[in-house]
């Protein structure tokens, strides 16, 4: 079962990446610990707090030093302008900076965009250089979406869960936007094929985690997540105080999911199930 860290093949830290940065420190996590959540070297998170860390004034006029993803991202976007190259290509026709714009408005993430770009031969727009552009203002987004193929064998929905708890039973800490929130899917693979995608979402960084599955059952999920607790250890139930999902039957054994392999009478999370007919998004 193969753990994917999304963010493991762009070269630069980016903006999801910075808020995960940010929202660890404050639950005091270490560098390594940070790098090993994300997939990163450790001398690339030193570097990246040392840039956005930045002094603040308390209540009583002391001061405090954090790190600070905005202006973390400020710093990098007056850096890029201050090269002696403009920023914007001139090759770009208003056609494909307004495809770009509405692809974000649309929810869709900068790299899915920059590959359709690339499979246009359209080079010029990387993934670093949207999420640069957004920094800097020139392009605005909406959010994040997941972005799934939708396969022909629908998903198998309870409907009548009733012993899951709802999300309307959540404490109202969890419906803010803090970091320790997730929400998890599946998406299935291929007409055939008995693989699945497990796939949880940071709800605050929209930071994702994708694991691969051998079939879509309670099972399998539950491994995934045994797996998961095996790796963060006792840091598990800090980066994972909630979970949400949607009503599909591989989710519907709450226990096994909220139960820890260390210790069979702990939790290790707190499950929550969406509205039926809804995803785990429809909150």
């Amino acid at each position: 079962m193969d753990i994917t860290l999304k963010s493991r093949k762009n070269k630069h830290l980016n903006e999801a990446e910075c808020y995960t940065i940010e929202a660890l420190l404050k639950e005091n996590f270490k560098e390594k610990e940070i790098a090993k959540h994300l997939g990163r070297h450790v001398s690339t998170i030193y570097r990246e707090i040392k840039r956005g860390t930045v002094e603040f004034r308390n209540s009583d006029w002391s001061m405090r030093k954090e790190y600070s993803t905005f202006h973390s991202l400020t710093k990098r976007a007056e850096s890029m302008s201050n090269t002696g190259r403009p920023l914007l290509h001139p090759e770009l026709s208003p056609d494909i900076l307004s495809y770009v714009q509405d692809k974000l408005y649309d929810g869709y993430a900068p790299d899915p965009i920059s590959g359709e770009l690339k499979q246009a031969d359209i080079d010029a727009l990387c993934t670093q250089t949207i999420y640069n552009y957004i920094s800097l203002g020139i392009f605005k987004r909406s959010g994040y979406k997941r972005r799934a193929k939708k396969a022909k064998n629908k998903s198998r929905i309870a409907y009548n869960n009733t012993r899951g708890r709802s999300i309307e039973e959540r404490p109202f800490e969890l419906t803010e936007r803090i970091y320790g929130n997730w929400e998890m899917d599946t998406v299935v693979g291929r007409q055939g094929s008995k693989s699945a995608l497990l796939v949880l979402t940071e709800r605050l960084s929209r930071f994702e985690i994708i694991m691969k599955l051998k079939d879509r059952t309670q099972k399998s999920v539950i491994s995934a997540l045994d797996k998961l607790e095996k790796e963060y250890k006792d840091k598990f139930s800090l980066i994972f105080k909630s979970i949400t999902v949607d009503n599909g039957v591989e989710f519907l054994d709450m226990a096994g999911l909220e139960k820890s392999v260390y210790d069979k009478l702990s939790k290790r999370t707190t499950i929550y199930y969406a509205h039926p007919y809804c995803s785990p998004r429809k909150r």
